[in-house]
């Protein structure tokens, strides 16, 4: 760490650290296993994997970047492997990353950045930040011309420390066991790095943000705050203050209704799906934080550093799949991926022989009139479904560009967990994709062929 860094950048360093506590949470996740198998009682169980979601909180919170994002992931796509208490443990990520940065600090990089202290180049700018993630925090501020802003301060040295992650990632990766070997492929790889080095220069996200802004048209109910490019710069983002509790917090207040935890569902599935079947956009940081739930009913959506334009061919597969879950027809997955980008190393019989309960379990929460998140096991019987057909799985390749996809719609699928909402998300879902057809990009339309007046 140089001076001025707040974050950890050596890559040795961070690799022994995360080593260090892979090591340590597999030992005592394989010690709970035994425990379970020779018949400890569940809360024995809680309590003894506790301290090993502690150990997780404080050192991937302390070393941000990759880890702290790696830790967040896996708050909301394992929960089943975690007890409740451990689980809450983990939501901590999720909440603030630890190790806030010294207010010196945030003066440093505004003056770096913007050529003067904070105090003089904002009417007000509060020194205790309101938030504390992966990259970055944020503090509240007033800009001289009276707007109320919130300004997103990069962590001194972050950027090296994402390098030396991205170095060490396929370790990370499996130390976790989030991506498997996935990692292990140079495409993947390189496609995970550009997302994560374009997720630093904050410029580039406030053009993503205008992309997404533009393919939410059809969802007025869906907010993307203004931003202020005078106020900004490459590794500080000064934007409107969206002022509400978000999604997490609803999630966690036990007076949250059952209607609200439903509207702010269903507000998350157009925010997750109209975007990418409209025009292939899609947001891939489905943290529950970054999203506000606004006095009016509205839905605020925030952080747009990993949101990304998928291709043509991979909007369509998912259209077509779609459009054989509404009409509840039996799709040729096989012959849909493949079209889609999909490396098919297998025959098409065995394939769809696995893919097709693959994608009924993926669908599970939109089969019918009511769904409870609350009670979804649809990410443990995935990876139930693929452990029993591991060489399968192998030649099944999905192209780069789904990584970002998969991570977007996991991570919503864990928010909506989360939050327990429970209602029509059938019909959350249809609306959602006529509200895109009605206005489809041209390019997405083009050869498109559905059954909509089916749809019900």
């Amino acid at each position: 760490m140089t001076a001025g860094d707040h974050v950890s950048s050596g890559r040795l360093a961070r690799m022994a650290k995360f080593a260090t506590v892979g090591a340590r949470t597999a030992a005592d996740m394989l010690a709970a296993r035994a425990r379970q198998k020779l018949g400890s009682d569940d809360a024995t169980i809680a309590e003894s994997l506790k301290p090993t979601a502690e150990r997780l909180v404080e050192v991937l919170g302390e070393m941000k970047g990759v880890a702290t994002k790696i830790g967040q992931f896996v708050s909301l796509v394992d929960q089943d492997n975690f007890p409740e208490d451990a689980r809450k443990a983990l939501h901590r990520l999720l909440n603030q990353a630890p190790q806030r940065m010294k207010w010196a600090q945030v003066q440093a990089v505004i003056r770096g950045e913007l050529g003067g202290d904070p105090h003089e180049l904002f009417a007000q700018f509060d020194q205790e930040p309101l938030a504390a993630a992966s990259m970055g925090q944020v503090h509240g501020a007033v800009t001289h011309d009276g707007d109320d802003v919130v300004v997103k301060v990069q962590y001194p040295g972050v950027d090296k420390a994402i390098e030396s992650d991205l170095r060490n990632a396929g370790a990370i990766a499996r130390t976790l066991s989030i991506a498997g070997g996935v990692l292990e492929s140079r495409h993947y790889f390189d496609e995970l790095s550009s997302v994560l080095r374009r997720e630093l220069d904050y410029l580039a996200e406030m053009d993503q943000a205008e992309v997404y802004r533009d393919a939410l048209t059809p969802w007025p109910d869906l907010v993307v705050p203004q931003f202020r490019r005078d106020l900004s710069t490459t590794r500080m983002l000064t934007m409107e203050r969206l002022r509400g509790p978000t999604m997490l917090q609803a999630a966690q207040n036990e007076e949250t209704s059952g209607a609200d935890r439903f509207r702010l569902g269903a507000q998350l599935v157009a925010a997750t799906w109209g975007p990418f079947l409209r025009q292939g956009v899609i947001h891939a940081d489905p943290h529950p934080g970054n999203y506000i739930a606004l006095p009016d009913g509205k839905l605020g959506v925030l952080d747009f550093g990993a949101t990304k334009q998928l291709s043509v061919r991979f909007t369509q597969a998912y259209w077509r799949l779609l459009d054989a879950a509404f009409t509840r027809t039996t799709p040729d997955v096989y012959s849909i991926l493949k079209t889609g980008g999909f490396d098919m190393q297998i025959e098409k019989e065995a394939a769809n022989a696995w893919l097709l309960p693959l994608t009924a379990i993926v669908e599970r929460p939109f089969e019918s009139n009511h769904y409870d998140w609350g009670q979804c096991r649809v990410s443990a019987d995935v990876q139930a479904l693929t452990k029993r057909h591991p060489l399968l799985v192998l030649r099944v390749r999905a192209p780069e560009e789904s990584l970002m996809f998969y991570r977007s719609a996991a991570g919503a699928a864990g928010d909506l967990r989360l939050l327990r909402s429970a209602g029509d998300f059938r019909f959350t879902l249809i609306d959602t994709a006529r509200r895109a057809l009605g206005q489809l990009a041209p390019a997405t339309a083009e050869g498109l062929v559905l059954r909509s007046a089916d749809w019900a």
